[in-house]
């Protein structure tokens, strides 16, 4: 009898665990409906309550440009390396770099008893042609000799000319125009050849480049497009100055010649710089970022702005692009609030909640 009564105390515990165990869960669950009765279900209804989280811009015009950017070597507009025509040593130099000199200035002498000049045997014969061309006149202005005897002499006048122009040039070697000397290859005393490079006389006021245009940007080009040059920190106003009008097969382009203003002379010749070239200018263009454009099944791009804080659709005619940048030429207005994130989210009518 005793042992019935142990066993069934032991039962009755066993059903009071249990059935407070049943009494937690249930209440568990109840606190869990009434939670998920309080708070939105999923993020849409978020959405629906507190509105699209995006951000926006106000509509205004702007410039906008588009360019085409191009590696360029410059050099004088007129540029000449003058070289050796004589094997001698340099017996004076009479410039230095970055002196301006004169058309026939001599900048270098080599001396005059050089045998392969021959300068003093080409003077001679100069004196000698000169001489006799004056006596050859006189008479045939006195009637003592034909005109056939006049011509000869002018012509052995005018070949002692030339081959003593040649000599004075070979020994004392002449600026070919005004210009600023840019480049001195030798030093006094020094021993060259001919063909070896002596020095290098330039107009540097204006520079002159080339750069090769693809055959897709060629037609964006004329001579009217506006151009600009840099160098290090330096920037200068250029021009187009011709342009192509067939292809250059070894470069696979057409060649573009630019002017480029120097007047102070900051720009060296020789060194390589970048040309802008401006295809499309827009002093008051509607332009937005391009990941704020959509575009439906039918290819119609469209945007999205806010008005009172609702998404509204708007159609818009996409203009010239310039890196991540488009020209909107219809469908937007100044003013407008133009939403640029957050748009993955937003459709027609969506309620939005605008952050700053």
């Amino acid at each position: 009898m005793e042992n019935y009564r142990i066993v069934s105390q032991t039962r009755n515990g066993k059903s009071i665990v249990m059935i407070s165990i049943i009494l937690v869960s249930m209440f568990l669950v109840g606190c869990t409906r009434d939670n998920g009765d309080n708070a939105p279900s999923s993020m849409e209804e978020i959405h629906r309550q507190q509105g699209v989280p995006v951000r926006v811009q106000t509509v205004a015009t702007q410039l906008f440009r588009q360019e085409i950017d191009y590696s360029i070597a410059v050099s004088g507009l007129r540029e000449t390396r003058v070289h050796a025509r004589v094997t001698d040593q340099v017996q004076n130099i009479h410039a230095r770099v970055g002196q301006v000199v004169q058309q026939d200035q001599v900048i270098i002498d080599f001396p005059e008893n050089n045998v392969q000049a021959n300068f003093h045997q080409a003077k001679a014969a100069f004196d000698l042609a000169e001489q006799t061309l004056e006596r050859i006149q006189r008479l045939f202005e006195a009637g003592g000799v034909s005109q056939q005897e006049l011509d000869g002499a002018e012509t052995q006048f005018r070949v002692a000319e030339a081959n003593w122009d040649a000599v004075q040039q070979a020994v004392h070697v002449r600026a070919p125009f005004t210009g600023t000397v840019t480049d001195m290859n030798v030093r006094e005393f020094q021993r060259v050849t001919p063909g070896d490079y002596l020095f290098t006389v330039s107009q540097l006021n204006r520079l002159h480049g080339r750069i090769w245009v693809s055959e897709s940007d060629i037609q964006s080009i004329n001579r009217n497009s506006r151009v600009s040059f840099f160098w290090n920190e330096v920037e200068r106003t250029a021009r187009i100055t011709n342009i192509a009008m067939s292809l250059n097969r070894d470069y696979n382009a057409f060649a573009v010649d630019v002017e480029i203003d120097n007047a102070d002379h900051a720009i060296r010749s020789g060194v390589t710089g970048t040309a802008i070239v401006y295809i499309y200018e827009n002093q008051n263009a509607i332009v937005v970022p391009m990941n704020a454009i959509q575009r439906d099944s039918n290819g119609q791009a469209y945007v999205y702005v806010a008005v009172n804080n609702v998404a509204q659709r708007r159609n818009v005619v996409v203009g010239n692009q310039s890196e991540l940048s488009l020209e909107i030429t219809q469908g937007l207005n100044v003013g407008d609030r133009l939403i640029v994130q957050g748009l993955q989210l937003v459709q027609e009518g969506s309620r939005l909640n605008v952050q700053m």
